[in-house]
């Protein structure tokens, strides 16, 4: 089976109807997902936010949550170490990412033998990745 390294951006719309939601869903199908230590929290914090802005009620949170739960069983996810801080570091220098972006791209970096496809819908990221290497759908 393909790998598909998601950022937070594509993440999202698995657990938030939104736009391109459905080719996310279809990306679910098609590939074993990668997602970084950090799209764990940063999905929570977009969550949280939805219900904060009134747009998710507290019940929607909860269902949202736990079907995020349970997708994480299926998951691979790399672990946050010092070879992602350095490559992040590198990122940020090399191409003007921001912090979490950098942090981002330098988890796929880490699965990178793998030849995953990169999922983001941020097209800065997007091009770093294109630009070290990666397939961006």
């Amino acid at each position: 089976m393909e790998v598909a390294f998601l950022d937070t951006s594509a993440l999202v719309k698995r657990y938030h109807n939104e736009e391109y939601s459905n080719d996310v869903n279809k990306i679910f199908e098609k590939y074993a997902i990668v997602i970084s230590e950090l799209g764990l929290v940063e999905l929570v914090s977009a969550i949280n936010g939805n219900a904060l802005g009134g747009v998710l009620n507290k019940d929607e949170v909860f269902v949202t949550l736990n079907f995020f739960r349970k997708d994480l069983a299926n998951f691979t996810i790399p672990r946050f170490d010092t070879s992602v801080i350095n490559s992040a570091i590198n990122l940020v220098i090399e191409h003007n990412l921001k912090t979490l972006d950098a942090l981002q791209l330098a988890f796929a970096l880490k699965i990178k033998d793998y030849n995953p496809h990169f999922i983001s819908f941020d097209e800065k990221l997007n091009t770093t990745a294109k630009k070290e290497g990666f397939s961006c759908d």
